[in-house]
C-alpha cells in the first residue's frame, strides 16, 4: 500500500499502542537485577531520574492556574496528553534499556555494568531518545527537535551516540521511526554537533591538542551539564529534586561527565563505537591480530568512558581519541554520499568523485577549524570547485550551486551564511566575527587554508588566484589530471565507499526514473499462485512540467491515434481473456519470438518521471 502520513502514523501508532502501552511502567525484574548487582543498587536513582527528565519535556500545562475556569478543560486535556506520553516514553525507555544491558553482559561476560549504569548522560540521551519517538509517531508540531535535547540538558553530540544502539535493541521499531532516527542522526552530523557549545568540541580539544587554541578563541566549548535540580527548576518540574547521592557525583566529577573544562581530566569523552569502519593506523595494528578482536569494548561502554582513560582494547588510545575517530568516520561517510549525490547531478567522472572525496577527508583530518561553527555541505561545495579549478575541468561555481539547489538536503543557509572569523583570513584587514555568502568565504577563508592541499593534488593548483571565484561573474574555467590521492606526506586516505542502494533509486542520471524492490510479500504470491491473472500496465511521462491530466490526454491520444482531445475508446479493441495471459506467461514454446518474450514478463510497473518547475535564478 503507498504509504501516506495517514497511513505513516496509523502504522507507528499501532506499534506504540500494541507493543509498547501494554508493558508494565516500571523496570522489569531482569533490569532491577542488573540495577541490584552494581556497585550500590540503582533502582531509585534511575527511576527518579526517569520522572524528572520525561516531565521536563513532557511538562504539565499550568495555564490554567493563571486564567479563567473557561481554560480549566483544555488545561485538563493537556495534563492527560502529556500523562500519556511520559508514561509511553517511560516503558520504551525502560525496554531498551533492558535490551542493551542484555547485549553488554554477554559482549562483557559479566552482569555488573555499574561503568554504564551509574551514568548520568548515558541515561539522559536514553530517555530524550525514547520521547522523541513518542513525538514522531504522535507528530507533536509543537514540540519539534531539539527540544528533546534542550529540557533533558544535554547536547547534539550526546544524543548521536544512542541512535544506532536505539535502533539496534529495539527490534520492533517500525520502518517509520526508523527513518526518522536515521533522518535526525543525518542532522546532528551535518550541522548541530558542530555549532558553538557542542560537547564534541570537549573530546576533540583532548584528542586533537592542536585545535585547542582555535576552540577556546572561538568559544565553542560545552557548558557543563546541568544537575537534575536545575533541570527540575528551569522546566517547572513539581516531581522534587533526587536525594543526595555523593558517590555518584563524584564518579561524574572525576569521570568528566558535565563536560567541565577548568581541568583536562574533567571534559568529557564521548566515544563511540569502536568497532566503527574508521581505522586509526593503530586500531588496524591491533585488529591484524585475531585474538585481540573479541577483546574490544562494547559499543556505549566505551561511549560514555572518561577521556583520559586508555581504550580498554589495548589500541593505544584514549577514549577520547577513539570517540573522535568514530565520530569523523561518520562524517567521512556521510560526505560520500553527498558528494555521489553532486557528481551524478553534474554528470562529472568516477575520477572527481575520488579526488574530491579524497580532498575533503584531508581537510577533516588536517585542517578540521573549517568545519567549526559551519554546515559540512559548505566544506563540499567549496572542496568540489575548488578540485575543478586545481586541474582543466570546465565547471562553474553556479553550476555547482544550481545542482546543489536540487539535492533534498539543500539547505538556503549554506549559500547566504557561512560563519567567518576575519582574524583568520590573511592580509584582509578586517576584524570581527560575521555570516557571509559562500563565495566570500571561498576566496578569503577556506583557499588559503587549503592550498597547501590543493597544490599537492596536481600542478594546476601551483598558485592561489587561478582558484579565486571571480566577483563579477562565476565562469572561471579550468580537466582533472589523475592526480594523486593521497597527498604525498598525509596520513592514509580510504577509497570512495560503497554506498548502499537507496529506495527509490535512481536508474538513469538524464531521466528522472526510479526504481524499488517489490516487496516479499508480494514477490511470494507472483511466484507461488499461478491461478491469477497478471496485467501489464505501461505508462510514461509525455513532456516534463505538465500536469497529469495533459500526460493522461496525450496518452489517451497515443493508444487512439487521434487527436489531442479524444477520449480512449474500448469499443474497438478486443478484450483479452485470463487464459490467454496465463498462456503468455507460462508458453511451452522455447524458440518463441521476441515479441512473445516481451509478453511473458510477469510485472511490469508504470513509471512517471515528477519534475520541479525551474525558476530563473540569480548569479551566486
Amino acid at each position: 500500500m503507498l504509504q501516506t502520513p495517514v497511513s505513516t502514523a496509523m502504522t507507528t501508532a499501532k506499534w506504540l499502542r500494541t507493543v509498547i502501552s501494554p508493558l508494565p511502567s516500571k523496570p522489569s525484574a531482569e533490569l532491577k537485577r542488573f540495577f541490584s548487582v552494581c556497585d550500590r543498587d540503582l533502582t531509585n536513582e534511575v527511576t527518579h531520574r526517569a520522572h524528572i527528565i520525561l516531565e521536563a519535556i513532557f511538562p504539565r500545562n499550568s495555564l490554567g492556574e493563571r486564567m479563567s475556569r473557561s481554560m480549566h478543560s483544555s488545561n485538563l486535556m493537556d495534563t492527560i496528553w502529556a500523562e500519556q506520553r511520559r508514561m509511553e516514553a517511560l516503558i520504551l525507555y525502560y525496554r531498551v534499556l533492558e535490551a542493551i544491558c542484555t547485549a553488554e553482559a554477554q559482549f562483557l561476560h559479566a552482569s555488573n555494568l555499574n561503568s554504564l549504569l551509574t551514568n548520568e548522560r548515558f541515561h539522559r540521551c536514553m530517555l530524550a531518545c525514547s520521547a522523541e519517538l513518542v513525538l514522531a509517531t504522535h507528530k507533536a508540531i509543537a514540540m519539534m527537535f531539539p527540544v528533546v535535547v534542550e529540557r533533558s540538558g544535554i547536547t547534539a553530540f550526546d544524543l548521536s551516540k544512542v541512535i544506532e544502539s536505539f535502533i539496534r535493541h529495539e527490534d520492533s521499531l517500525p520502518r517509520e521511526l526508523m527513518r526518522h532516527l536515521n533522518h535526525l542522526e543525518e542532522r546532528l552530523l551535518e550541522s548541530m554537533v558542530w555549532e558553538k557549545g557542542s560537547s564534541m568540541y570537549n573530546s576533540l580539544i583532548i584528542a586533537r591538542p592542536k585545535l585547542a587554541a582555535d576552540i577556546i578563541r572561538l568559544r565553542l566549548l560545552a557548558d557543563p551539564m546541568p544537575s537534575l535540580d536545575t533541570v527540575a527548576a528551569n522546566n517547572n518540574v513539581a516531581f522534587g529534586s533526587l536525594p543526595p547521592m555523593p558517590s555518584l557525583q563524584k564518579h561524574e566529577s572525576s569521570a568528566g561527565q558535565n563536560g567541565d573544562i577548568r581541568s583536562p581530566k574533567r571534559v568529557c569523552s564521548d566515544s563511540r563505537n569502536v568497532s566503527s569502519s574508521f581505522t586509526s593506523p593503530v586500531k588496524e595494528c591491533l585488529l591484524a591480530f585475531n585474538g585481540q578482536k573479541s577483546r574490544l569494548p562494547p559499543p556505549l561502554q566505551s561511549a560514555f568512558a572518561s577521556p583520559q582513560r586508555p581504550n580498554p582494547g589495548g589500541s593505544g588510545e584514549t577514549c577520547a581519541e577513539t570517540g573522535i575517530n568514530a565520530f569523523f568516520s561518520k562524517i567521512v561517510k556521510l560526505t560520500a554520499v553527498r558528494i555521489n549525490g553532486l557528481v551524478q547531478g553534474l554528470k562529472l567522472s568516477q575520477q572527481v568523485r575520488e579526488t574530491v572525496y579524497c580532498f575533503v577527508q584531508q581537510i577533516l583530518s588536517q585542517r578540521t577549524a573549517l568545519f567549526f561553527n559551519r554546515h559540512i555541505d559548505m566544506i563540499i561545495l567549496c572542496s568540489l570547485f575548488g578540485v575543478a579549478m586545481n586541474s582543466k575541468l570546465t565547471l562553474t561555481f553556479k553550476e555547482i550551486i544550481n545542482n546543489y539547489r536540487k539535492q533534498p538536503h539543500c539547505k538556503p543557509e549554506v549559500l547566504s551564511s557561512v560563519f567567518v572569523d576575519w582574524s583568520t583570513a590573511r592580509h584582509n584587514g578586517r576584524t570581527g566575527q560575521e555570516y557571509v555568502d559562500i563565495v566570500a568565504f571561498y576566496n578569503e577563508i577556506f583557499i588559503p587554508s587549503v592550498k597547501p592541499l590543493l597544490v599537492e593534488l596536481g600542478p594546476g593548483g601551483t598558485t592561489l588566484e587561478s582558484n579565486l571565484i571571480p566577483e563579477a561573474k562565476n565562469n572561471s574555467e579550468g580537466t582533472l589530471s589523475p592526480s594523486t590521492c593521497p597527498c604525498p606526506g598525509s596520513p592514509r586516505m580510504s577509497s570512495f565507499p560503497s554506498l548502499p542502494d537507496i529506495s527509490p533509486k535512481k536508474v538513469s542520471a538524464a531521466h528522472n526514473v526510479y526504481v524499488s524492490p517489490l516487496q516479499s510479500s508480494k514477490m511470494e504470491d507472483l511466484i507461488s499462485n499461478g491461478s491469477r491473472s497478471y496485467y501489464a500496465c505501461v505508462g510514461e511521462s509525455t513532456h516534463a512540467y505538465q500536469s497529469p491530466s495533459k500526460d493522461l490526454t496525450a496518452i489517451n491520444n497515443r493508444i487512439n491515434g487521434k487527436k489531442v482531445n479524444s477520449r480512449l475508446n474500448f469499443d474497438d479493441v478486443g478484450l483479452v481473456s485470463d487464459s490467454q495471459v496465463l498462456g503468455s506467461l507460462y508458453s511451452p514454446n522455447d524458440n518463441a519470438t521476441e515479441s512473445s518474450s516481451a509478453t511473458t514478463t510477469t510485472t511490469a510497473v508504470a513509471l512517471t518521471s515528477t519534475v520541479k518547475s525551474e525558476q530563473p535564478e540569480s548569479e551566486s
